[in-house]
């Protein structure tokens, strides 16, 4: 009798293990089913440019945008929207003869902030170009301003060096007129002295 029941519960644990290991396989294989499920829908870089109707997002999908932007529209609004612009284009020829006259001035205004860019990127290089040629052109007058105070200088030491050379020269003619006079008298006394 011991026997059987030792017997049993071996059979027991045997089923229960079996049963543990059906459980974790089927968890397992459904985790990897879902995870498969959740491919990644990725959005090229061309749907920027595309015309047509727009992608359908579906719930619990994970997408990877290859766009620059992007609009994202509820449903409803996009209905509305997509009403709209049947019912516009139902409408007589003057409606859509205004749609398409916005459409162009719209493009014509882009193409004109386009333009207008450019002009102010043009003119801020003109304006920096100027400015570099203004400044080398206050530094060579700086340059010839210093020169022309340097020639200044140096002429005021020139006449400087020839007003003392004429006071010199001054002095010096006295001083021989001095002598001459001197050397006359003394010519003469010495005739005076002789006669």
């Amino acid at each position: 009798m011991l026997n059987t029941i030792h017997k049993t519960n071996a059979h027991n644990r045997y089923i229960m293990k079996n049963i543990l290991f059906f459980f974790i396989f089927l968890f397992i294989s459904t985790s990897y089913g879902q995870i498969d499920s959740l491919k990644t829908i990725e959005i090229p870089a061309s749907y920027a440019n595309r015309q047509g109707p727009p992608l359908l997002v579906k719930k619990d999908s994970l997408y990877t945008f290859r766009t620059s932007d992007i609009y994202l529209v509820n449903k409803k609004s996009f209905l509305a929207l997509k009403s709209f612009y049947e019912n516009v284009g139902k409408q007589n020829d003057m409606t859509h003869a205004l749609l398409e006259n916005y459409t162009k001035t719209l493009k014509r205004n882009i193409e004109l902030e386009s333009k207008l860019k450019v002009n102010f990127d043009e003119s801020d290089a003109l304006d920096k170009e100027i400015y570099q040629r203004t400044q080398a052109t206050l530094t060579n007058t700086q340059k010839a301003l210093d020169y022309t105070i340097n020639s200044l200088e140096k002429a005021t030491n020139s006449l400087d060096i020839v007003e003392k050379n004429v006071k010199r020269q001054k002095t010096k003619s006295i001083f021989d007129k001095i002598l001459i006079a001197i050397g006359g008298i003394g010519i003469g006394v010495l005739v005076g002295v002789s006669i």
